[in-house]
């Protein structure tokens, strides 16, 4: 969730522990968003705010479909406030924390009818994660911010495409070993990365049994898309000094290097989120 801050789903979610459960099926349900998959590693308190962030873990708010629909529910939510403002003390106070912050967001709020906008919505992006994969986190924000560059680049920059790919590699490399509890050091490779959070979710080759050789093949096959992304990244991307510009690097050519890295982060945050992946149930990786 990149275009709407933090602050705003905080208050959002804050709010919903005083709405009963079936009313946050219907607050969200009714905007067309989907119940997600539980999160195994979410251990709020609060049942209200957990389901809260089932339905948000659905979300890209890079998609202008997806950010209409959390509108959509700012937009309900607002207008119900402003119905009971009257009727209980701190009412208009409430309703004036949330005016306050969604305008500090950059959203707009109608004054009489309450429908929350917002003046510079997003453009389509192409390339995303399922909402599986988004759940296994608890902030999302560093991947959306990789997968927006992205789509921008690949087409008009594909040397800072192959940059940004490797990132996205690292940041998702690094949001799972801290989520399995494992420690890296600052200055760790991407190859070493990779193999550490590959191993820390039991994705590692060696570690597959002989009797699924098919599997081994293409897990180790993964490790050697991420090092290709590293490699060509070195080569050239924007963020290493050049003698020269590698002209030869096209659209097609940031493509493949983004599908690899599409492929390896997708694979590691559903395995994150899985709450039935052999990982969760292994002694040594608990």
């Amino acid at each position: 969730m990149t275009r709407i801050p933090p602050k705003v789903t905080r208050l959002l979610l804050d709010d919903l522990t005083a709405i009963p459960l079936r009313q946050i099926a219907s607050l969200f349900e009714d905007n067309g968003i989907e119940l997600g998959p539980e999160n195994p590693d979410d251990h709020d308190s609060s049942e209200r705010r957990r389901q809260g962030r089932r339905y948000l873990a659905t979300l890209n708010l890079e998609m202008p479909s997806d950010h209409e629909r959390l509108l959509g529910v700012l937009t309900d939510r607002m207008q119900a406030i402003d119905r009971d403002s009257l009727n209980w003390t701190g009412g208009l106070d409430l309703r004036d924390s949330w005016m306050r912050t969604l305008a500090s967001a950059g959203l707009d709020i109608d004054p009489v009818t309450y429908v929350v906008s917002d003046p510079e919505p997003p453009t389509q992006r192409a390339i995303t994660f399922t909402p599986m994969a988004l759940a296994a986190i608890s902030d999302p924000g560093a991947i959306h911010d990789h997968l927006s560059r992205l789509h921008d680049a690949v087409d008009s920059d594909p040397r800072l495409a192959v940059s940004t790919a490797r990132a996205l590699i690292e940041s998702t490399a690094k949001l799972v070993l801290t989520k399995r509890g494992r420690t890296y050091t600052k200055g760790a490779k991407v190859p070493t990365l990779v193999t550490s959070a590959q191993e820390s979710l039991g994705l590692a080759a060696k570690g597959v049994s002989e009797e699924e050789p098919e599997l081994r093949k293409l897990l180790q096959s993964l490790v050697t898309l991420t090092q290709g992304v590293t490699e060509i990244r070195n080569r050239v991307g924007v963020d290493h000094g050049a003698e020269s510009v590698p002209n030869w690097v096209k659209p097609r050519h940031a493509r493949l290097v983004v599908g690899a890295a599409q492929v390896w982060c997708q694979l590691m945050l559903e395995t994150l989120a899985d709450p039935s992946a052999p990982w969760r149930t292994r002694p040594e990786d608990s």
